[in-house]
């Protein structure tokens, strides 16, 4: 992945700057730092590329991959979607606008982040001493949290292996604890990318279920959940690509 993008910064710098394209890279090389005036180093530009690929990216498809399984596990659930879409965009592209008029779209995503998050483990450093439950903290030490752990913790989400989008009503989600749920991280260094995330999934989520209904090739299949960086299925997701009836 390195070598790719290294020839793709080679490429865009031999063109004339006027015959960029309009892109991110484009952005990313004509930056510059606000005091220095510099432009970022191709080394730079490399790691920012890598961050958005995997942030823009796989974690995405991630996401939908779970959100399909859950709707495949749960018909009643993408039958209320089907009848949100229908009624708000019917056979039409939907539009900014039309995503506002489909929370429950919506609310099937942040139900699939909550049982499915992309990003399952995340470290942060402790800045200073601490005691935690009785055990120390030293300053420096890397803490590892886990939104998977936390978004199926029973003292948060009553039923919490049960995948329920009406969790996420307004009045409900409300009154959740503020660190419950975490699938972007927290605080400070939450991820910069989680409105554009939501909305990307939000979105393609309607563009996809308005043509297709994925099913699974055994209704009894299970996934086997694994963790290497990002969240995924051990054995697969074997579905057929249905479309809508």
């Amino acid at each position: 992945m390195h070598a790719y993008i290294h020839s793709v910064i080679a490429q865009r710098r031999a063109m004339p700057e006027a015959q960029w394209p309009n892109d991110l890279l484009s952005k990313l090389m004509l930056a510059r730092d606000e005091e220095t005036g510099e432009a970022m180093s191709d080394t730079l530009l490399r790691d920012e590329s890598v961050t958005m690929f995997f942030a823009g990216h796989e974690t995405t498809a991630r996401t939908m991959t779970f959100t399909w399984y859950a709707l495949a596990k749960h018909p009643d659930v993408a039958r209320k979607l089907h009848d949100e879409i229908d009624a708000v965009v019917g056979d039409r592209l939907p539009t900014i606008d039309d995503l506002k008029r489909m929370p429950y779209t919506l609310q099937i995503i942040k139900e699939t982040l909550r049982l499915y998050p992309a990003a399952p483990l995340y470290v942060r450093d402790a800045v200073q001493t601490d005691v935690i439950d009785g055990m120390r903290i030293d300053a420096g030490a890397q803490i590892l949290l886990s939104p998977f752990l936390t978004h199926r913790h029973p003292g948060f989400w009553p039923d919490p292996e049960r995948f329920d989008p009406e969790r996420w009503l307004p009045e409900r989600e409300a009154a959740m604890h503020p660190y419950a749920y975490h699938p972007f991280a927290a605080g400070q260094r939450i991820c910069l990318g989680n409105n554009f995330s939501l909305f990307e999934s939000h979105l393609l989520l309607v563009l996809l279920a308005r043509r297709f209904a994925p099913t699974l090739t055994d209704p009894q299949f299970v996934t086997q959940l694994d963790m290497a960086g990002t969240l995924f299925s051990r054995n697969g997701m074997p579905m057929r690509i249905m479309p809508r009836s």
